[in-house]
């Protein structure tokens, strides 16, 4: 009786390291569960005889019993570089004495695949042993630091210090011990404030993971009722909040004061938007086309959304092409500090350098009085008004306080650079200005996660790319940990698996940040926090498929600002009445479910191979549908189709 399995798998290290582990003796005999007997090998009870055949990329191993009646053994390994890590096909043979026997031949099945998982699990911890870069952080990075969880001063242990980049550069020493080309190309940006601001990030992220937060940012006071603020709005965060800060000055004429630890007005992000959606800008009259102008990079006269064609995949790649979708570039950068000049004009008062520190309530609502502190001085001040918007991003400590250290579902790390100097041309792996990359894979899945990719050319022959992946936030997964130090190593080993760098190749700055989303079909899980209403990423409303932030945060503006002023003219501050106040979309939250689909869930290739079906079907519905798909515009006839 002849049985065979077959199964394709991915081993988390490059290739040389896969190989070097499987060809050595006492590392095989773990992974297989054997033993040395002699010159002989011991596998479940019965002596072999192993001869093994190295040709490369395959490899294989047969094993001969010294018994007649013992099946022969046959393993055949066909290895695949994917650059960080490695897939293999693996097929394995067990012939038995007598004849077929359906059933048995059933049973031998399923054993043979039961101890292939046992191997593919065994040989993992071996190949992180054999890493050379497994050093922990170190100290004076301070992201090991211990957290308690469930009420934790999370960030009120925060003291402001002086910057890393001021003190010494022995930290980032340290740290390229473990990531050796992310430090590099940091320091050839002259970008290591950045590189700080990236391990400033990772440490919150750690904290949302311990589901640690700060009972003490927000506190309600009977003691401030019936006092009259200096301003209408306090904008807590010079992002995404900016745009809503300007309109509300210009439009509404409200008394708006906004701060921000760093510089108002900085990114550390690039944006893509539809000419359509950035219209709503003009219409409400916040910007003119002749602004904009200054601040669009590039128009793209086509997008494409294209999943990696896996040799071991049943199904054909199928690209799809969305001329409307994010294929505006805008330099984000620019777009702030139009926003800051728009509010300074509106009478608005604008302070960088200034880290939240608390916000104190009235119980009576309408009075809030916010204490922050002067990076540069350390010197404490407060600042008044009806309502604290929280533009503080996805580790807002107010947000982390609201849910209570859980406030996300999921989330995509993103890293990337803008960088000039690739090969131009119309090959996949070459730059073509006129086309954006809107959601791309390379590869199968490479250290357990399916990669993603986007790029937007920009000025000149500038690129924007990002590397990404989708990820839940669950325990298990939690455990793996959500690096983006470890994503931005991993982008600059396979950014030329994307596109090709040339010989006047350079990186110009980094781009980063933790993207994330909720699932819901509710438009709130939590109640508000009294006197806080969130905006932007701390609000957390966008698509978990496309993650388009700025793009619901400007296709909600006007009803968010409108709701906001009327809420301020009637008195309506209840944390009831501000839940209304969102970007939420019902049909955007079901994008949740497509989102599930981009991630691994078994063999290498199974988000490849299900997304190129996905494009099929969308190629087939037509282009308008796609592009509602892609622009969070799908209508419920749409799903159902």
């Amino acid at each position: 009786m002849r049985v065979s399995h077959t199964t394709y798998v991915e081993f988390p290290a490059a290739l040389p390291l896969v190989r070097a582990t499987l060809l050595d003796p006492a590392s095989l005999a773990q992974i297989c569960g054997t033993q040395r007997s002699g010159s002989c090998w011991r596998f479940e009870g019965d002596l072999y005889v192993l001869h093994s055949q190295d040709l490369g990329l395959r490899l294989s191993w047969q094993a001969q019993p010294l018994v007649a009646q013992v099946p022969t053994i046959h393993v055949e390994l066909q290895l695949q570089d994917a650059t960080i890590s490695t897939h293999a096909l693996i097929q394995v043979v067990v012939e038995r004495p007598g004849g077929a026997q359906p059933f048995a031949a059933h049973t031998l099945r399923r054993r043979i695949g039961r101890w292939l998982q046992g191997c593919v699990r065994r040989i993992e911890p071996l190949l992180a042993e054999r890493r050379t870069a497994t050093l922990m952080l170190t100290p004076a990075l301070e992201l090991a630091e211990a957290v308690p969880v469930g009420g934790a001063s999370s960030y009120r242990d925060e003291q402001p210090r002086r910057p890393l980049v001021e003190r010494s550069n022995d930290w980032a020493d340290e740290l390229a011990m473990r990531f050796p080309q992310t430090v590099t190309h940091f320091r050839a940006m002259d970008a290591l404030d950045h590189l700080e601001r990236v391990v400033r990030l990772e440490r919150g992220w750690q904290r949302i993971l311990a589901g640690a937060y700060d009972e003490t940012c927000h506190t309600v006071d009977a003691a401030l009722n019936n006092k009259l603020p200096q301003y209408d709005l306090i904008y807590a965060g010079g992002g995404l909040g900016l745009l809503h800060a300007a309109l509300m000055a210009q439009r509404y004429g409200r008394r708006i004061l906004l701060f921000d630890r760093s510089e108002v007005g900085c990114a550390h992000r690039e944006w893509n938007i539809s000419r359509r959606e950035l219209s709503a800008l003009v219409e409400l009259g916040l910007v003119n086309w002749q602004d904009l102008d200054t601040v669009i990079m590039r128009e793209y006269r086509d997008g494409v959304v294209r999943f990696y064609n896996s040799p071991q995949s049943d199904v054909a790649a199928r690209d799809l092409w969305l001329p409307e979708v994010l294929n505006v570039a805008l330099d984000a950068n620019a777009l702030l500090r139009l926003m800051r000049r728009k509010l300074e004009a509106a009478g608005a008062v604008v302070l960088s350098g200034r880290a939240f520190r608390q916000v104190r309530a009235a119980e009576a609502p309408g009075y809030i009085e916010v204490e922050v502190e002067n990076t540069a001085t350390h010197a404490r001040e407060v600042y008044s008004a009806h309502l604290l918007m929280d533009g503080m991003g996805s580790t807002s400590p107010l947000a982390l306080l609201r849910h209570a250290g859980h406030p996300f579902a999921g989330v995509c790390p993103t890293v990337g650079t803008v960088a000039e100097g690739f090969v131009q041309g119309s090959a996949p792996d070459e730059l073509d200005s006129s086309l954006g990359d809107i959601l791309l894979s390379v590869a199968d899945a490479q250290h357990g996660e399916q990669l993603m990719w986007e790029g937007f050319p920009g000025r000149s022959d500038e690129l924007t790319v990002y590397l990404f992946y989708y990820s839940t936030i669950d325990a298990q997964r939690a455990a793996r940990g959500y690096s983006l130090l470890d994503l931005f190593e991993q982008y600059f080993t396979l950014l030329p698996t994307y596109k090709r760098p040339g010989p006047d190749f350079r990186h110009l700055k980094p781009v980063y940040g933790y993207i994330p989303a909720r699932h819901s079909l509710r438009r709130a899980e939590a109640p508000l926090l009294r006197g806080v209403l969130p905006v932007g990423d701390a609000a957390a409303q966008q698509s978990p498929l496309t993650f388009c932030g700025f793009g619901s945060h400007v296709r909600n503006l006007e009803r968010t600002a409108h709701l906001l002023n009327f809420t301020l003219d009637k008195g309506l501050l209840e944390p009831g009445d501000l839940q209304q106040i969102n970007a939420f979309q019902a049909n955007v939250s079901l994008n949740w479910v497509f989102s599930r689909f981009m991630q691994p869930w078994g063999r290498p290739h199974d988000v490849n191979r299900l997304q190129n079906l996905f494009l099929e079907v969308l190629n087939e519905l037509g282009v308008d549908l796609a592009t509602r798909f892609f622009q969070d515009r799908m209508r419920w006839s749409d799903y159902h189709r």
